[in-house]
């Protein structure tokens, strides 16, 4: 009997330091992490083990409201690889689940450098020299816990050294219960060409098509489920300068007519007006389909819906362009020297924020010292381009301080705004020669072929 008291004793005592019958009481897992040689179950203790990295994260959502930045640590996602000796390079990605089941892929620039965009959180500008990134799994705010309400045990931020920036709010990931290591497949950009220049890449894309957002499924007559968003949204980001704020489709403008192009990589285009457009769901470009990503004869993006016929759903979209009336003239400086010769007629004017504004006729260009340059055409076709290079031009004008952008302008009226750094970074930027004597093509080799205007007759710098 004295025996069994105390077995009795013991076993009461190891249960209260946590303890059973079959050995220690194993703490309870928060994030389980799969990678190409297996799967592993970490607990609270295994991920502060770990590493640890703390900075400021805040965010800029969608509609332009800025969270200021507040103190956060946890594990940064190559912390996390580094941990396990994964192989891991520009061909794989991170993708993170939450309870709910939405789920965010990160980049292998974005995980290893930190590329994301930040912004000033007191006004929401864009930052051209953010300080360093890094994607973190946070476990604690001012050195608390997460609210597990409001955050979950585990949520991903961008943590920066200062309070001085935030990033897009899609990237900020709440209830992480999963990390996965996989293939991430073809990086892709959609460019996005209106009033103002945009883009959205590939992660950027599936945050906004995600359930919590703006994800709309279509099924076809083959049963098939197509997943993406609607085309107006997209529309939306470029019409007017507002992009992201609330209101940022201009219903205003959809009423008094445009066109919208959608363009394929093979420059197969599909034309619809602003009115069938507006505000509908019935009109997708999808980038998933039965909940994989789109074969090849479409990917990565596809025009489809009951808003469409067979005939229009255009598939390996790269561009969208909205053809809002009286762009050229809403971005004209004022004073601006007006839109000169038609196509054929030759010249080309340089205007706006310029020391010497510029009147070439066609036998000024070609009496400059020619380039010739190979490019991917719209076609994917690799050609040889002969004109001017963009930056001889840019320096005879002279550029003027505070200049950010470029824009080109067609004897048509119709105009594209481009980056004034991106322009200048790249020295094979060319005025070409067009096969119609007197006419010029802009070939930007950086820059998607859908930018590359044709018959130029001026270009504005603001």
């Amino acid at each position: 009997m004295k025996f069994k008291h105390i077995t009795i004793f013991m076993l009461v005592v190891g249960l209260a330091l946590g303890f059973s019958a079959c050995g220690p009481k194993e703490a309870p897992t928060v994030l389980t992490f799969v990678e190409p040689n297996g799967l592993h179950t970490l607990s609270m203790d295994d991920l502060k083990e770990m590493p640890v990295t703390e900075g400021q994260a805040g965010i800029k959502s969608s509609t332009g409201q800025i969270t200021i930045p507040e103190k956060f640590e946890g594990v940064a996602l190559k912390d996390l690889i580094a941990a396990y000796n994964i192989p891991f390079d520009a061909s794989m990605g991170v993708n993170l689940t939450a309870q709910d089941g939405y789920s965010m892929t990160f980049s292998y620039d974005q995980v290893m450098n930190g590329a994301f965009t930040a912004y000033d959180p007191a006004n929401g500008n864009e930052l051209k020299n953010p300080d360093p990134l890094t994607a973190i799994l946070a476990y604690a705010r001012d050195d608390q816990p997460l609210d597990t309400e409001k955050d979950g045990t585990i949520r991903l931020v961008v943590v920066s050294p200062k309070n001085n920036q935030v990033v897009d709010g899609h990237w900020s990931v709440k209830w992480i219960n999963k990390v996965e290591i996989k293939p991430v497949g073809q990086v892709w950009k959609l460019d996005l060409q209106g009033t103002i220049l945009s883009s959205v890449d590939r992660s950027s894309f599936q945050s906004c098509a995600s359930p919590s957002c703006h994800c709309t499924e279509w099924q076809d007559e083959n049963s098939q489920t197509w997943e993406g968003v609607p085309l107006w949204l997209l529309v939306g980001q470029v019409d007017d300068e507002n992009t992201h704020d609330t209101g940022s489709y201009n219903a205003t403008l959809a009423d008094a007519g445009y066109t919208v192009d959608v363009i394929g990589s093979d420059g197969f285009t599909v034309t619809l007006d602003s009115v069938s457009i507006k505000r509908n769901g019935n009109i997708i470009v999808a980038y998933l389909v039965n909940k994989a990503e789109l074969p090849e004869q479409y990917y990565p993006l596809r025009l489809v819906g009951s808003g469409v016929v067979k005939k229009q759903m255009v598939g390996q979209i790269v561009s969208i362009v909205v053809h809002v009336p009286g762009v050229s003239a809403a971005t004209a400086e004022p004073g601006a020297s007006p839109v000169a010769p038609e196509a054929g007629a030759g010249g080309l004017v340089i205007t706006g924020k310029v020391n010497q504004p510029l009147d070439l006729s066609d036998a000024d260009l070609h009496a400059m010292e020619a380039a010739t340059i190979s490019a991917i055409d719209s076609k994917g076709n690799t050609r040889n381009f002969t004109g001017i290079k963009l930056n001889t031009l840019l320096d005879l004008a002279g550029i003027q301080e505070g200049v950010t952008r470029v824009v080109f302008t067609a004897s048509d009226g119709y105009s594209i705004e481009i980056d004034l750094a991106n322009l200048r970074a790249c020295p094979n930027n060319l005025l070409a020669f067009m096969d119609t004597a007197g006419a010029y093509q802009v070939v930007l080799p950086d820059e998607a072929s859908s930018t590359w205007v044709k018959n130029i007759v001026q270009i504005e710098v603001k």
